[in-house]
């Protein structure tokens, strides 16, 4: 199919990743409109679970030549459609490790139904309504993966993110945890809260951000998180 935010070719699955070209354009539009609205040419983009490439190609039309779009991510089934899909964007690095608050190694649970609930956590796969949504019989392929910490990641190639999105299946306030020193650099965030509503509303509030829903809700208790979640500095 061609990305409609990018209008390259995108790879993938014809059934097991249907949600990319059944919604195109209206697929979390209003998500997609608000990133839209945060990134501009430039800018440096941290994505925590890249998936195939969809948000990748995206990023990269958005911040143009002079950016930059780091995916980290780790599955194997993915990692075959993310190199592709980005093969054209010269502005993106792949970057196979998981991200945590460690840095070392740790099992990684990948699902046969699209890739879309892999996890450190050898629960999330099965506790999500996902699988139920995907019409398969959920199996579980667990490898032992490299992880790494954001702060780590940005110190070592001296690469510190203005925008930063999060999708990282159950294991976001990891993430978080591991990026104190990013979140500081960070102009804007898009996560999507799976589970840690408190402690992660806390971390983000503490770091300064105003915290909104994709439609433009301010988001003033760890009660309203749900899905995605903006996170912005006036």
């Amino acid at each position: 199919m061609t990305n409609p935010f990018s209008g390259l070719p995108f790879h993938l699955r014809s059934y097991a990743h249907k949600g990319y070209w059944f919604y195109g354009r209206h697929r979390e539009r209003d998500t997609m409109q608000r990133l839209a609205a945060l990134t501009q040419r430039g800018d440096i983009v941290f994505e925590v679970g890249g998936h195939i490439g969809y948000f990748a190609q995206f990023f990269a039309k958005k911040v143009g030549h002079r950016g930059q779009v780091h995916v980290f991510e780790p599955g194997e089934q993915n990692q075959h459609f993310l190199r592709r899909n980005i093969a054209r964007c010269t502005q993106c690095v792949h970057v196979n490790v998981a991200v945590s608050d460690k840095i070392g190694k740790a099992l990684f649970y990948e699902e046969n139904l699209g890739g879309f609930m892999n996890s450190l956590d050898p629960q999330f796969a099965k506790e999500t309504g996902n699988a139920t949504a995907q019409h398969g019989d959920l199996k579980l392929r667990k490898r032992r993966v490299n992880t790494t910490t954001l702060d780590a990641y940005a110190a070592t190639h001296n690469v510190w993110p203005d925008v930063l999105k999060i999708d990282a299946e159950g294991a976001e306030l990891a993430v978080l945890v591991g990026a104190a020193k990013v979140l500081q650099h960070v102009r804007s965030l898009m996560i999507e809260v799976q589970r840690n509503h408190d402690e992660i509303f806390d971390i983000l509030v503490d770091h300064g951000f105003s915290l909104w829903h994709p439609d433009g809700r301010r988001i003033s208790d760890a009660a309203d998180m749900d899905g995605n979640v903006f996170a912005t500095r006036a």
